[in-house]
């Protein structure tokens, strides 16, 4: 109906991987496994770090660890963890008393984009690593499904709006959708951009959430069953960062009810971290705390008129009234009785 389809799901990953990680922070969204590189003229392999912790969204005053694994062959490692500034240009600084193989801290507005690395030696061997820096953020968005309406063939448009964006900008962003699949017909999605054309990038996908079933135990997949009332986004602004418009609409979701369905309830989760990066723009990987909000198809809030969330304010020295709302799908014009 109004999606665009993905070449193939290999193709999605493989770009993916390609492509994800900015070049500048090598900055991922988990643990990884540091680069191998060539042992020369020794049994041992040249490098102290095997992992570190990634990227991270942490909340204003919370605390945040970082922690670095070094491998076996490491025997007498030291440590020193450095932090730089977002918008310093990587400018880093070494963390008093930060000497650990684990740094914690407390989230301060200031520390939001800031990045962290660790220093490690092995002075037996007298080789010094630094890890790939990772970054921190405190940006908190929100996701929220907006109110259907209902369309001439029978499928209700639900608006799908992301605010709190920096910039008003996102490059990763991957939700899932639980809808009753015994109660629908048909579910679709149709996103607000044109940077999703089929046959960019990688090609991106909307579908009904797969499980792989290994029925003998031989730890192969013998058949995919499809997870019932979940359907999911798959990479749906990976490898490059859209910048939403001033109605913060992301896309639409259409949703058809079987006849009869009366009310039909639509929540909304994460598949994976959303996220935004950009080489030439932003330093780093900056990871969104993310937050969601349903709707409902049926009852007052799938034929309602009346635009949600109405705000009035007055102001004491000009004796004005102004009204603010949330914009309502499908609307051209209000109009307002006093």
């Amino acid at each position: 109906m109004k999606m665009t389809k993905v070449a193939s799901t290999a193709a999605a990953v493989l770009c993916a991987a390609a492509f994800m990680v900015p070049t500048a922070a090598m900055a991922v969204s988990a643990e990884t496994t540091a680069p191998t590189f060539v042992s020369v003229g020794e049994d041992v392999p040249s490098w102290n770090v095997v992992s570190f912790t990634g990227d991270q969204y942490v909340k204003v005053g919370s605390n945040f660890s970082f922690s670095v694994n070094v491998g076996s062959w490491v025997k007498n490692a030291s440590y020193q963890w450095q932090v730089a500034n977002y918008g310093s240009n990587y400018n880093w600084q070494n963390i008093s008393g930060a000497t650990s193989s684990t740094y914690t801290t407390t989230m301060t507005s200031s520390l939001n984009g800031a990045h962290y690395r660790c220093v490690v030696v092995d002075n037996d061997r007298n080789r010094t690593e630094n890890t790939a820096a990772r970054t921190v953020s405190s940006n908190a968005a929100a996701a929220k499904l907006g109110t259907p309406v209902k369309q001439s063939d029978g499928y209700y448009k639900i608006p799908l709006t992301i605010t709190g964006l920096k910039d008003n900008s996102i490059s990763s962003f991957c939700p899932k959708f639980n809808v009753s699949t015994s109660s629908i017909d048909d579910i679709d999605f149709e996103y607000a951009s044109n940077w999703t054309q089929k046959g960019d990038n990688c090609g991106f996908d909307f579908f009904q959430e797969n499980n792989p079933v290994d029925t003998d135990g031989d730890g192969k997949t013998d058949r995919v069953d499809k997870v019932p009332n979940i359907y999911r986004l798959q990479y749906a602004t990976v490898m490059q960062t859209t910048t939403l418009g001033s109605d913060n609409v992301f896309g639409y979701l259409y949703v058809k009810p079987k006849s009869g369905v009366s009310t039909l309830e639509i929540k909304m989760a994460e598949d994976d971290k959303a996220s935004l990066y950009d080489d030439n723009k932003y330093e780093g990987t900056l990871v969104y705390g993310m937050s969601y909000t349903g709707t409902t198809i049926g009852g007052s809030s799938s034929t309602s008129t009346v635009p949600t969330n109405i705000q009035v304010a007055y102001s004491t020295d000009y004796h004005q009234v102004r009204f603010t709302w949330d914009k309502d799908s499908g609307a051209d014009r209000y109009g307002i009785a006093v």
